[in-house]
């Protein structure tokens, strides 16, 4: 197997993971030296753990689909798109109990 289908089932294993709630939790997949970069800047990793999980908490039947997932050398690019219903707070919105869906890109750095 190729560092490149490492890397791509590594990411499959993780977006499952967060199907299931992140019940495997995130050490066998994320650094504690972790660095993420979103829209309300650095986060690190026990922050990306926080928002992952009041996340799933806000919506309990989130599900992710993998759309595209490309790898090269120690990099991933990942498209997804989220779904689930809002059942309990999030980021200070009551819950609404809507359907949300939306799509995104994250682009990952592997240690392989």
């Amino acid at each position: 197997m190729t560092n490149q289908e490492i890397n791509r089932n590594l990411i499959r294993d993780w977006i499952s993971n967060g199907n299931n709630g992140f019940s495997n939790g995130f050490e066998d997949y994320i650094s504690l030296d972790f660095v993420g970069h979103s829209r309300d800047g650095v986060i690190d990793f026990h922050e990306l753990q926080r928002l992952e999980l009041a996340f799933v908490e806000a919506f309990p039947d989130s599900h992710y689909s993998v759309e595209d997932l490309i790898a090269e050398n120690d990099r991933v690019v990942l498209r997804v798109t989220t779904r689930g219903t809002h059942r309990k707070e999030f980021h200070g919105i009551a819950p609404t109990n809507r359907k949300v869906e939306f799509t995104g890109i994250a682009k990952y750095r592997t240690k392989i």
